[in-house]
């Protein structure tokens, strides 16, 4: 149960991935927040990447079965 930890970091991710995903469609009018926000998106996403090259094929089975069923 140690690896809990990965499958929840992919939850918090996704989360935060799709909060300002949205935030950014509602700030169009405002090009500096825009901006920060798509920054915010692709830094989420590189790190949700390297989390997956790295660190996924390393688990137990039954959790990256968990992992595969979240995605």
């Amino acid at each position: 149960m140690a690896y809990i930890y990965l499958l929840n970091l992919h939850e918090i991710i996704d989360g935060k991935l799709d909060e300002a995903k949205k935030s950014i469609a509602n700030a169009l009018d405002e090009p500096e927040k825009a901006k920060f926000l798509e920054g915010r998106v692709k830094a989420l996403s590189e790190f949700k990447e390297f989390l997956t090259e790295n660190l996924n094929s390393k688990l137990p089975r039954k959790i990256r079965q968990r992992l595969k069923e979240h995605q």
